[in-house]
């Protein structure tokens, strides 16, 4: 089992590549890539890449899969079909909405869509129902969803530096999060004495 970061030596060892990191100069992921069928983690980095193919959820053994180009504003909700999939990392892309199938088959744990554009949680993010980690710092949530009540496993919530100008009351059913951040929201002097009452949150200084 090996890394490789380059598509040719990877396909001329199939078997044994698990791990593979490529830059991709072109708009479009290479055909050739979904011949390595027993890739267990994907790095893929990208200024230009644009569009992800239907094959992208036909990875039989896909766990960790890392996409991140700035021009991939698009997410084929293909990638939810992986069976084995556990952390998704989609930071540093151009998403300003993104729509989660209700069908999920990815049994994620990790959800990293931060450095996008986001106004909003994602759609249907309950679907998602092993998450135990979410991250969606750097974007421009203003408010958040009663969806995320529906993750009954999740730990860890990070929404630092969003648009946020207030905490909801449904916070309170988050039991399991044992870690909420919060930094760098818009929340008014009041409300950060309300939530650091109420919930024991306390802000890093500016």
């Amino acid at each position: 089992m090996a890394l490789f970061k380059n598509l040719k030596k990877a396909l001329e060892n199939k078997e044994e590549a698990t791990t593979l990191k490529l830059s991709i100069k072109s708009q479009e992921l290479p055909e050739e890539l979904s011949a390595l069928q027993n890739l267990d983690t994907l790095y893929i980095q990208s200024k230009t890449l644009n569009t992800l193919p239907d094959w992208i959820g036909d990875f039989p053994n896909l766990r960790v899969l890392y996409i991140n180009s700035s021009e991939l504003s698009d997410l084929n909700p293909n990638i939810f079909n992986l069976p084995r999939l556990e952390v998704l990392n989609l930071s540093a892309c151009d998403f300003n909405s993104i729509s989660i199938p209700l069908s999920v088959v990815a049994p994620l744990k990790e959800l990293n869509i931060g450095k996008n554009k986001l106004l909003e949680i994602p759609r249907n993010i309950s679907a998602c129902e092993n998450l135990d980690t979410l991250y969606l710092a750097d974007n421009g949530i203003s408010m958040l969803s009663e969806d995320l009540l529906g993750l009954k496993k999740l730990k860890r919530l990070n929404l630092d530096r969003n648009q946020l100008s207030f905490l909801p009351d449904f916070i309170d059913k988050l039991t399991t999060v044992n870690v909420l951040s919060i930094d760098g929201n818009n929340f008014s002097s009041e409300e950060k004495e309300r939530i650091q009452n109420k919930y024991n949150i306390w802000f890093t200084p500016l």
